[in-house]
């Protein structure tokens, strides 16, 4: 008895999501980097993909983080003195494209004086607020915005910490 075709293309779809690559068993994920230090818990906001960020935090229309099937992504708010803290933790398949979308963010958010060399970056953004980004391995640490700049690099710094040393061998 043949199945019908909408079936075959449904249980397809079921079997290429369920094999898709995603966090290994036992990795890190995108949650495990938050700082403990005051993260406003209620805040935290896992994130499938560009329209879920902007649905918490607008940063532009098209996809510049590349967030999908294939990443691990969190935002969570942080009091950082008398205001709040935005932090963004993307885990990606690899570091290599870890290292693209830090150089492609950095050249957009940070227009001036960016350095796509340079593995972390903190600078003032046209708001007054603070911003900054880091990249280790395959992760990508955005602070959207802070109040001031201890605040901002404070956060950022906890984050990258919180980044586990890549296995050996």
């Amino acid at each position: 008895m043949r199945k019908p075709v909408g079936a075959v293309a449904v249980l397809a779809a079921v079997i290429s999501v369920l094999a898709a690559p995603g966090p290994a068993a036992g990795a890190t994920r995108a949650k495990d980097i938050l700082p403990a230090e005051g993260l406003i818990a209620s805040s935290v906001a896992a994130l499938r993909d560009q329209a879920a960020l902007n649905a918490q935090y607008y940063l532009a229309d098209e996809d510049v983080l590349g967030l999908g099937r294939k990443t691990d992504a969190v935002l969570a708010r942080y009091r950082t003195g008398p205001r709040e803290s935005l932090l963004l933790v993307v885990i990606y398949p690899t570091a290599e494209a870890a290292g693209r979308v830090f150089v492609r963010f950095g050249a957009d958010f940070f227009p001036d004086n960016f350095d796509p060399k340079s593995p972390r970056v903190v600078k003032r953004i046209e708001t007054g607020d603070w911003a900054g980004a880091a990249r280790k391995g395959r992760v990508l640490i955005i602070v959207l915005e802070s109040p001031d700049r201890d605040s901002c690099d404070g956060l950022l710094q906890r984050a990258e910490q919180k980044v586990p040393a890549p296995p050996v061998g």
